[in-house]
């Protein structure tokens, strides 16, 4: 079985750059539906499935979830680093390690399984790149041959370090995978999608008076 790997931030700080359209409640609430939808959709394709975080409330419903909770590394700062300590501790399971941002509004078990069954075996990379150029989606078969990159224009880093360590790359194409909540352009967006009424970010923004295109 492949493992999931979700990084969470402290739902409290979540979405900080969504500010002018949202207030700090409800960015906090918006953080909680992604994760929860992310967490619920991955316990139905990977196991097991892991959530690192240094949020209490965060560890919390993982663990109620059923999931594995691996506490941040105090003495590391960022999340290439943070990411690399829990991957160290996960060492090196079978099918890969599958890491997952915590804010896909539209993540699904049937969308999860499309992208696991389009891993080749490894040595490979497959990946979701997001709507900036960012890394929604990376599975690793094995994790550690390069250094993660996390951050503005990571999936070209990613797909560099990979292709220079060997690696098989397959790009995964899933306009719902391909969108995360981290501006106020990306609000709008959520709510263009169809089935935006049907997610917990949907509805929740749609109670925020954020109403579909």
């Amino acid at each position: 079985m492949t493992t999931a790997l979700i990084p969470v931030n402290r739902l409290e700080r979540a979405k900080g750059r969504l500010a002018e359209r949202l207030d700090a409640a409800t960015r906090e609430a918006l953080a909680r539906a992604t994760f929860t939808t992310v967490l619920d959709a991955s316990r139905r394709v990977f196991s097991p499935v892991v959530v690192l975080t240094a949020d209490e409330a965060a560890a919390a419903i993982a663990t109620a979830a059923g999931a594995r909770v691996i506490a941040e590394d105090p003495a590391r700062s960022g999340l290439n680093p943070q990411l690399e300590h829990a991957l160290a501790i996960l060492g090196e399971p079978g099918g890969g390690i599958a890491i997952l941002h915590a804010d896909l509004p539209f993540a699904t078990r049937e969308l999860l399984e499309g992208f696991l069954s389009a891993a080749p075996d490894e040595p490979s990379v497959t990946l979701v790149r997001s709507v900036d150029g960012g890394t929604n989606l990376m599975l690793l078969r094995p994790a550690g041959r390069f250094a993660l990159a996390y951050g503005p224009g990571s999936y070209e880093k990613h797909v560099a370090a990979a292709t220079a360590a060997g690696m098989a790359i397959t790009a995964f194409e899933s306009p719902p995978l391909e969108l995360d909540l981290d501006t106020p352009a990306d609000l709008e967006a959520c709510m263009a999608m169809p089935g935006a009424l049907a997610t917990r970010a949907g509805a929740l923004l749609a109670a925020r008076g954020f109403l579909p295109a």
